[in-house]
């Protein structure tokens, strides 16, 4: 019995680690989508490199909203103008679109 609920124990373990890993790849996806899709509307140069800053900010800790506000900063500065609801809607597809991508990897 002892055994029975160490073992359950650990699996709920390794599936809380698995949910968070697959979360947090799935967050660096959306960012290089995203960057991606952002230096198009840019034309960055190197969009390559504008999507890694992205994925750089995801890596080190940066929520949605700071991920907004460069962009916010970054379409202002190229002269860019994008509703609030296409940027929103955006993300939101392109954390649906990293999810089946991961999934099906």
């Amino acid at each position: 019995m002892i055994y029975a609920l160490r073992d359950r124990g650990r699996a709920l373990e390794d599936r809380y680690a698995y949910e968070q890993t697959l979360v947090f790849r799935v967050g660096a996806r959306r960012a290089r989508l995203l960057g991606q899709w952002a230096a198009a509307l840019l034309r960055v140069a190197d969009q390559e490199l504008y999507a890694q800053t992205l994925v750089g900010m995801v890596l080190g800790g940066a929520s949605d909203d700071e991920i907004v506000s460069k962009l916010r900063h970054d379409f202002g500065v190229y002269a860019v103008t994008l509703p609030e609801a296409e940027l929103q809607h955006r993300m939101q597809e392109l954390l649906v679109k990293a999810q089946c991508e991961l999934e099906a990897a």
